[in-house]
C-alpha cells in the first residue's frame, strides 16, 4: 500500500481497519509462553484463595460444634447444680445485641434449675 493516498473518509476507514493489529508500543506482545504462564498463576492464585476459603467455613464449623456442646452440657449441668443455673442468669444479663436478647425472651427460655425434693430446703 506504499504511496497509497486515501481519497475520502472510507477509504481512511479501511486503511484503519487494514492496520488496527499494529500498534505503536516501546514493549513487545507478550509470547504464548507468558500468556499460559499468567493463566496458570491466576489459577493457582484462585485455587489457593478457595483452600483458604474451605478451610475457614471448616474452622467455623468446628467452633460452632464446640458452643453449641458446650452450651448443652452447661444446661445440663444445670438441671443438677444451681451454681450453673446461676452462670447461666448471669450470661444471659450480659446479653447486649437485641437480637441475642429475643432469641431467649421471644421463645419462652428458662434457666434450668436443680429438681427440689422434699427432704431439701
Amino acid at each position: 500500500m506504499k504511496g497509497y493516498k486515501a481519497t475520502s473518509i472510507c477509504d481512511m476507514a479501511i486503511l484503519k481497519r487494514s492496520f488496527a493489529h499494529m500498534t505503536i508500543s516501546s514493549q513487545p506482545a507478550k509470547s504464548q509462553r507468558v500468556l499460559d504462564a499468567e493463566k496458570r498463576l491466576e489459577q493457582a492464585r484462585n485455587a489457593l484463595k478457595d483452600a483458604r476459603n474451605a478451610e475457614n467455613r471448616q474452622k467455623r464449623k468446628i467452633e460452632d460444634r464446640q458452643k453449641i456442646i458446650l452450651g448443652g452440657a452447661l444446661l445440663k449441668a444445670a438441671e443438677g447444680d444451681e451454681r450453673f443455673s446461676n452462670v447461666i442468669d448471669a450470661l444471659l444479663k450480659r446479653l447486649s445485641r437485641e437480637q441475642d436478647v429475643k432469641a431467649f425472651h421471644d421463645h419462652g427460655f428458662a434457666t434450668p434449675r436443680p429438681v427440689q425434693t422434699q427432704g431439701e430446703d
